[in-house]
């Protein structure tokens, strides 16, 4: 029940206006808002004590879109009855409306104060929670309402989505199938359900359940709910490559609801997709001028960064980066002790190798069971990772498999069983080096279904903290090393909008980016003269350049040869479908070079950061 209707069921106690209110109630049933406003003010007017008219005035007005008067009109309310929950109620209420969402949070709490056992009260304290990007506050109010109100579907829906923006999919689905049980084809379950399908990576799902949502809804509704519908399923249409249709239902979206802020953005990602980098540009600045939730608001920032960046403007473009990632950081409240961990299993990593003993080296018997060793191809994020991938895998005898958690998954069957994710002091045994294989190729059947004859070619770049496990398991494995420009590569992790994990954690702030960079690739350096690794290194610089011959080089590492469909990695990709990584658009075009020495733009701006990559500048040859 929402407020509209609980005030619209109260009869006034005070007889000089009860016909007036009796007139304007009958009149907003019926839709005359404006008509039953001008009555609720005579009411008011004539007895400007009564409480209930001034509720009902307010309603009126927030339904209006006169916020400021439904502002007036509870406060009104509140002063004349401070005690009464449902004027705080409509105060919280007109305040939300307006995007004023930490007072309304604090006029919600006043209410549940007053009357602590109202469902809907806690709902709508959970929505304005969750769309502040307090999810955690926001999962409590919901289940608080859910206890109040069993098989209160609409916080159930919200609950599964807060639970979703937790990572918590697998409870958010448990959430949502028993909801649906209740009521089959709700259309804000369908809708969360389908964004557990995207989380998994089930897009075919999940689609067909963005479908299933619209369609239960009212043919070209333009409530918010149908609105968001489409922006999600546009968003995740381009990004399987299927332009025309996210077009598609990015025009129908517009035409119903032109200042939705995420159809506006999904917009801009067709635009950019399509080349119309304008026009994009223009969408994503007409977002930016609204209220917006942290989350969406960095969304916009970095992309907004991203586009006039290509544009050339790098006067406007870092600093609509750097404010995105700052909404983005807000969204993410976790994310500085996440980084932290990250940063300590770096530094325990560092102390574990340097206290490995050497000559727990992989041993021949080893190798000779090493048949089927996969070539890793890591690096750090946003070092021409995603580029190198597409042109592998479009050589036949190759398969790659993109950024799974297959060696993970050998880690921590290694932690499982040995206490420590790292190689123990004394090696390892020959059973356990098979059985850790085993682990890994079990992860790796979850993921891809192998081609027969094709060498696997495992691609995630921050493997590289894992190379001594993947050399003491797979003797014969060839490491393909990514590189690019430390300042290019630091300047383009903070220009991307990653999910946030431990390892994604230190790139809100370019200062982070650096240590972290420094970090990783001063351990891989550390790897590279204790460990005997077969490594070929690939510049971004170097491959964009000259794809052919870094291509043909790189092939006779691997020991496969030439073979010209490498050439049509581009086309091969798009047949291919859907791309993991924030690169996802850009493969799919032909190659380009003006991310190369982009950084140079930024100089001033990279000069802090300078010091600690200058060292990794020098290691891998960009002193100029």
């Amino acid at each position: 029940m929402t407020w509209d209707t609980i005030v619209a069921t109260m009869a006034s106690r005070n007889d000089r206006t009860l016909a007036l209110n009796a007139q304007a109630d009958q009149l907003a049933r019926t839709g005359r808002l404006a008509d039953a406003g001008r009555l609720y003010r005579q009411a008011c007017e004539r007895d400007p004590v009564d409480v209930e008219a001034w509720l009902k005035l307010s309603a009126v007005q927030r339904r209006l879109g006169a916020l400021d008067a439904a502002e007036q009109c509870a406060r009104t309310a509140v002063r004349l009855q401070p005690a009464l929950a449902r004027a705080h109620f409509a105060l919280a209420a007109a305040l939300h409306a307006g995007g004023r969402r930490e007072e309304a949070i604090t006029a919600y709490r006043s209410a549940i104060d007053l009357a602590p056992d109202i469902a809907m009260t806690h709902y709508v304290l959970g929505t304005a929670l969750h769309e502040s990007d307090r999810v955690g506050d926001a999962l409590a109010s919901y289940r608080r309402a859910i206890e109040l109100q069993p098989g209160f579907v609409e916080a159930e829906s919200n609950l599964a989505a807060a639970l979703i923006a937790l990572g918590r999919v697998d409870e958010a689905e448990s959430v949502l199938q028993q909801a649906l049980a209740r009521r089959p084809g709700a259309p804000a379950l369908l809708l969360n359900l389908a964004s557990v399908a995207e989380r998994r990576t089930r897009f075919d799902v999940a689609v067909d359940l963005y479908g299933q949502a619209l369609r239960a809804l009212p043919a070209d509704s333009a409530a918010p709910l149908a609105l968001d519908a489409r922006a999600a399923l546009a968003t995740l249409l381009e990004k399987l490559g299927r332009v025309d249709e996210a077009a598609e239902q990015v025009e129908r979206g517009l035409a119903l609801g032109p200042a939705h802020p995420r159809l506006g953005l999904a917009a801009a990602l067709v635009a950019r997709r399509q080349g119309r980098i304008d026009e994009a540009i223009g969408y994503l600045e007409s977002i930016d001028r609204q209220p917006l939730p942290h989350l969406l608001a960095g969304q916009v920032g970095t992309l907004l960064g991203q586009l006039l960046d290509q544009r050339g403007d790098s006067a406007r473009a870092l600093p609509a980066v750097v404010e995105g990632k700052r909404r983005l950081a807000l969204a993410a409240p976790t994310h500085e002790a996440e980084r932290q961990r990250y940063a300590a299993r770096l530094h325990q990593r560092r102390s574990e190798f340097d206290r490995l003993d050497r000559a727990a080296a992989p041993s021949p018997a080893d190798a000779a069971g090493d048949d089927d060793a996969p070539a890793f191809l890591v690096g750090f994020p946003r070092s021409g990772t995603t580029l190198l991938e597409q042109i592998l895998d479009a050589h036949p005898a190759l398969q790659t498999m993109e950024e799974r958690p297959a060696l993970a998954a050998a880690e921590r069957a290694l932690e499982a069983a040995a206490g420590a994710s790292a190689i123990p002091a004394d090696g390892l045994t020959g059973e356990q080096v098979r059985s850790l294989r085993r682990v890994y190729f079990d992860e790796v059947r979850r993921h891809l279904e192998r081609e027969p004859g094709t060498r696997l070619v495992d691609k995630l770049p921050l493997n590289i903290v894992r190379v001594p496990l993947a050399h003491r398991l797979f003797p014969r494995a060839r490491f393909i090393l990514a590189l690019r420009h430390p300042c290019d590569v630091c300047l383009s992790c903070l220009m991307q909008d990653f999910s946030v994990n431990e390892a994604m954690a230190s790139f809100f702030t370019l200062e982070d980016t650096a240590r972290l960079y420094a970090d990783v690739m001063g351990l891989w350096m550390e790897y590279a003269r204790a460990l005997p690794l077969p490594v070929h290194a690939v510049r971004y610089e170097d491959l964009v350049a000259d794809v052919p011959g870094e291509a043909r080089r790189l092939l006779d590492f691997l020991g496969v040869g030439w073979h010209d469909a490498v050439l049509g990695h581009t086309e091969h990709a798009r047949r291919r479908g859907v791309i993991f990584t924030p690169s996802y658009h850009q493969v799919t075009q032909a190659v380009y070079r003006r991310a190369a020495w982009r950084w140079k733009r930024y100089a001033d701006s990279m000069a802090p950061v300078l010091p600690v990559l200058q060292p990794f500048v020098d290691a891998f040859g960009y002193a100029e």
